[in-house]
């Protein structure tokens, strides 16, 4: 059995569309080929040295192919395509590996820290100084630029001393061996760096001093530094029908957001393809494609996007960026993972994806995982018909949660995803006595017209599984402030969650057809308007509010694999499934949370399962999950 993923939350189709191009021309770029030269026509035998050169050669209609080498250059498309039959397309050769890079290789002769008070104790590792080639930074220095743009002030008044400090540290990045070596903000701090290495920017961004990694030898020691803000970024704006497959794009330095620069950017163009790339180390953001600015010029095409089969890890704050302008775009089997290390999470653009007033988006079968300081998926104000389905969100800290969905009044669909392993996180980290806030599977603020169904949630210890709160009741947007009202919750999985779901009103809200299992439900369903809050546990639940009253208990133990995706569900015997409301739309399966009829039948009849679940790159099927082995169960 499957269930369809090509539905949009209102229940239309999704405008799917792909390239569709028969190219008449390919332009050859080989950087490591000894007769490759600029100068040259693009042949295979007489290839270009640069991408670059190529981008300026290649029309609607043709095609650039990147041969095996290491290219530390920003390419500049200056020309988009006309159409899906007309498209200009960017591709790694079949089988090589291409990387394009945003730093240069640096192998200073290092002399003696001076000048500064360095923190230094008597078994203080020694501290080094270098300076920068400043060929480098022509029109760009990214040990000049703060990590933050001046204009972005919105949340400047909240934030601590601590952020504000992290915030105002500079772009450029220094790597030994593919690992980063931390920025710190005052001399006075590199002796107490620990072994990963750790560096200071001497004004005015020229002179580096440096607390080398352990085991690096200064007398011989080759590092890669951040020299460019992006490494694939048209500079004129609203490009369309471009595709980008097959590189690898690493050490971008760009700035903390808004607006939105990214390693890879659509720089507020339309229709773009970007696949099986593997993005990463940004010091911001991997890759975005909406209009970059909140003030952008809104008459313009838009979106339209396909975003596939990418790998996004180990940006500094966020994966996948859209400020509005995403309409219709389509973002599937993508693998997300640690992304948040500023720990900047109430910059309020901290997330494995994040983007703004959406319409028609699809987002399904991708994995969020491993995210720190950063929620997984953040769709934020006035969303509508979009979808969120067959997605995997496990080991996330956050106070966001695992998925945000904010004061949105349209419809909106969240279905079929696991959500694991999500935890809070301190909310004020300026303030020691402030607690672990947040956390939640789901969370909803001030929504309307949702849908919440056939989740998985486990292990989520400190927030609820389902949290659709009235927390932003005055915002307005769209000319009106949300309700939460008209949000339906059914055939969810909920299972090592001590708080489960919380409304912020009965009145218009349904919640039923759930299990729950028979852990400690003290006070675990919360309705938190009008005051005082309503704390019950489910038999209160069902007699005060009405909720849940076809629902089932269960004895079932869940684990999780965040990097196999492999799930094991093992119930204590045999077990009733709960009764679906007659309410729930007729194109949702009978079976609970997002399990195949087969298999929920062997975990009623109290025996093991394990699945595989098909989210990321090699997802290919409507259905999330596939039975691996069973066992026989007690």
């Amino acid at each position: 059995m499957s269930w369809d993923q090509s539905a949009l939350a209102d229940g239309s189709r999704f405008p799917f569309w792909d390239d569709e191009t028969r190219y008449t021309r390919a332009y050859h770029v080989a950087c490591a080929n000894r007769v490759a030269d600029d100068s040259n026509p693009g042949t295979p035998a007489r290839p270009f040295k640069t991408i670059g050169r190529a981008a300026q050669a290649v029309r609607p209609g043709e095609k650039v192919i990147v041969h095996s080498g290491v290219y530390r250059e920003c390419v500049r498309p200056t020309r988009g395509g006309e159409g899906p039959k007309r498209m200009i397309a960017y591709e790694a050769a079949a089988g090589e590996n291409v990387t394009l890079k945003g730093s240069e290789v640096w192998r200073p002769k290092l002399r003696e820290s001076r000048g500064w008070a360095l923190g230094r104790r008597g078994d203080s590792p020694p501290i080094w100084m270098a300076d920068l080639p400043r060929d480098w930074f022509i029109g760009y220095n990214p040990f000049l630029a703060n990590n933050i743009f001046l204009e972005y002030t919105t949340f400047v008044s909240a934030w601590s001393q601590d952020e504000t400090r992290r915030l105002q540290k500079r772009r450029g990045m220094i790597f030994w061996n593919g690992k980063p070596l931390t920025q710190v903000l005052r001399p006075t701090h590199l002796a107490s760096a620990g072994a990963e290495g750790a560096f200071w920017v001497e004004e005015p961004g020229s002179r580096i001093h440096l607390r080398l990694p352990d085991g690096a030898d200064h007398r011989d020691i080759e590092l890669e530094v951040t020299a460019r803000e992006q490494i694939f970024a048209p500079d004129d704006r609203y490009l369309g029908y471009v595709r980008v497959s097959g590189f690898r794009m690493e050490h971008a330095a760009d700035g903390i957001p808004v607006p939105q620069r990214a390693c890879l950017s659509a720089s507020s163009g339309h229709h773009w393809i970007v696949e099986d790339n593997i993005i990463r180390w940004a010091n911001a953001c991997g890759i975005d494609i909406g209009a970059q600015h909140w003030s952008s010029d809104g008459h313009r095409p838009c979106g339209g996007h396909i975003v596939r089969r990418n790998r996004i890890s180990d940006c500094g704050i966020c994966g996948i960026a859209g400020v509005t302008h995403v309409d219709g775009t389509l973002i599937e089997g993508n693998v997300v993972e640690r992304i948040g290390w500023h720990d900047i999470e109430r910059l309020y653009e901290c997330a494995g994806m994040k983007f703004h007033v959406a319409d028609g988006m699809l987002i399904r079968r991708n994995v969020f995982r491993h995210i720190r300081h950063a929620c997984g998926l953040w769709l934020d104000y006035l969303n509508r018909r979009c979808r969120v389905t067959g997605n995997v969100f496990a080991d996330i800290s956050s106070f966001a949660g695992g998925c945000y969905l904010e004061v949105s009044h349209e419809p909106n669909m969240i279905d079929g995803n696991v959500f694991w392993d999500i935890r809070g996180e301190v909310w004020d980290k300026g303030n020691p006595r402030a607690d672990i806030s947040g956390g939640h599977g789901i969370r909803m603020d001030s929504c309307e017209n949702v849908v919440a169904a056939h989740n998985l949630f486990g292990k989520i210890a400190d927030g609820f599984a389902l949290y659709m709160s009235l927390e932003q009741n005055e915002r307005e947007v769209g000319g009106r402030t949300g309700l939460c009202r008209r949000i339906s919750a059914f055939g969810n999985v909920i299972v090592r969650c001590p708080k489960k779901i919380l409304f912020g009103r009965t009145d218009e809200n349904r919640s039923d057809g759930n299990l729950f299992d028979n852990g400690p439900d003290n006070q675990s369903f919360v309705i938190s308007f009008p005051q005082p809050r309503s704390c019950q546990n489910l038999k209160g639940w069902r007699q005060f509010h009405g909720f849940d009253g076809g629902s089932s208990v269960a004895g079932l133990d869940v684990e999780f694999d965040a990097d196999t995706l492999v799930m094991t569900v093992t119930p204590s015997g045999k077990m009733s499934p709960p009764r679906m409301p007659a309410w729930r739309p007729a194109r949702f399966w009978p079976a609970p949370g997002p399990f195949e009829g087969r298999d929920w039948r062997r975990i009623c009849a109290g025996r093991s399962v394990s699945l595989k679940f098909r989210a990321g790159p090699d997802a290919a099927s409507d259905w999330i999950a596939t039975a691996l082995s069973e066992a026989s169960g007690c």
